[in-house]
């Protein structure tokens, strides 16, 4: 019994006891296999809806001092496709890529940065400059070129507060909505 094995070592000295992975071609892919979520940066606006839809918690949020990174742990990721749903960007897009193997670490996950806003009141963080610019532009495009300049003026004081502070001064920055109604009802 010794000499067998003393033998099957001594092959195994010149010979792989395994073979390299992934073994030969590629493995065919069905269309409609949800696979690899692909992340667009340009697109990405760091809301983080994806993070809060992640079951799996693949996806996560971190606010430091002035950034918020979004990081994308593809390790944990389970293929749902609820990121690619909810994001209002369409930044992120299921691919066919499912083999995860690698030999570097790096390729495991993404890590996306965005320049956060705090509020200008308290200091608390509100969410990234990205995202305020593109929610601003989304309003101003849909509002009734009437009020338009009224809410870009609003947005302008507004969009530098969180939410509390907004509730907290809104009849003091005079951006409430009673001025378009005193505006109607004097017609």
């Amino acid at each position: 019994m010794g000499l067998l094995a003393l033998r099957e070592a001594f092959k195994s000295l010149f010979k792989h006891v395994t073979t390299k992975y992934p073994l030969g071609s590629p493995t065919h892919v069905p269309s409609g296999l949800r696979g690899l979520p692909q992340f667009d940066e340009e697109k990405c606006t760091g809301c983080g809806a994806c993070a809060s839809s992640c079951s799996s918690k693949a996806i996560t949020l971190v606010n430091e001092e002035c950034r918020r990174s979004i990081r994308i742990y593809y390790a944990r990721c389970i293929f749902c496709g609820r990121c690619e749903e909810i994001c209002p960007e369409n930044a992120i897009k299921l691919t066919d890529k499912f083999e995860l193997a690698t030999t570097n670490k790096n390729e495991t996950y993404v890590i996306i940065d965005r320049e956060l806003t705090r509020c200008e009141n308290c200091g608390k963080p509100i969410t990234t400059v990205r995202q305020i610019e593109r929610v601003k532009e989304r309003i101003l495009e849909s509002i009734d070129p009437v009020i338009r300049e009224v809410i870009d003026d609003d947005m302008k004081k507004y969009m530098r507060l969180c939410p509390d502070c907004r509730r907290k001064l809104s009849y003091k920055l005079k951006t409430n909505t009673v001025k378009f109604y005193k505006r109607w009802w004097a017609e």
